[in-house]
């Protein structure tokens, strides 16, 4: 599994928690350690980034990758 601890497959390891990426729907394993959820959420947004050729439309495409999964991770933690 790559260092930033995301899924290839939807459905892949069922019963372990994950959030999916609005943007492409690559699921992120959740972990119960917080630097090691910001290295994976980090690292999917700066795939989507790398994708953009225009410098200032990637940043902006990091961002909404970041908000989106951070969104995720805070809305399922509120639910334990």
């Amino acid at each position: 599994m790559p260092s930033h601890i995301a899924k290839k497959k939807i459905g892949e390891d069922k019963g372990l928690p994950t959030i999916q990426c609005s943007f492409c729907g690559q699921e992120i394993l959740l972990v119960p350690n917080v630097k090691l959820m910001s290295e994976a959420i980090e690292a999917h947004a700066i795939e989507h980034a790398r994708k953009i050729c225009d410098p200032t439309e990637s940043e902006a495409e990091a961002g909404r990758v970041l908000d989106s999964l951070i969104a995720k991770v805070l809305e399922r933690a509120s639910k334990t």
